[in-house]
């Protein structure tokens, strides 16, 4: 669902996605947001996040430890030097802990959660519902 609003909105130009990160599960979870975010600054977040996704293999297991990390980022291709020192310097933590307080604030408590225009989409059954909610954003502001 969401490669599809990414496809759709997000690719051509129409939306805009804001990122937080929300690794409730743990320390390995805040680990792995941590590591995304040193993704980002080379450009492949996106990448290094579906890498991490797909390889989640149980809560706090190993799956997320820096040595599987480190793995997934030469998987995404990213250059090893900068990712080393960005992870061993905890440079996005504060980062990820202010988006964990504002998901908080929020009431997220799981993930993916949605917002549009601030308003938390609830319970959406398919991406149809996401579909129209969007259009109807979008046709509000004469986009």
């Amino acid at each position: 669902m969401g490669q599809q609003i990414i496809r759709e909105y997000v690719n051509t130009g129409r939306v805009n996605i804001l990122y937080r990160h929300f690794p409730f599960l743990g320390p390995e979870s805040t680990r792995a947001a941590e590591a995304s975010e040193c993704a980002a600054e080379q450009g492949r977040f996106h990448e290094y996040e579906e890498t991490v996704f797909y390889n989640w293999d149980g809560v706090n297991e190993g799956t997320y430890s820096d040595a599987n990390l480190r793995i997934f980022a030469e998987m995404t291709g990213l250059f090893m030097d900068q990712f080393d020192t960005c992870m061993s310097t905890n440079k996005y933590l504060a980062k990820v802990n202010a988006d964990i307080k504002a998901a908080e604030e929020l009431g997220v408590r799981s993930t993916p959660s949605l917002f549009l225009n601030g308003e938390k989409l609830e319970n959406a059954p398919d991406y149809g519902y996401y579909r129209v909610r969007i259009e109807q954003a979008l046709a509000e502001v004469g986009g």
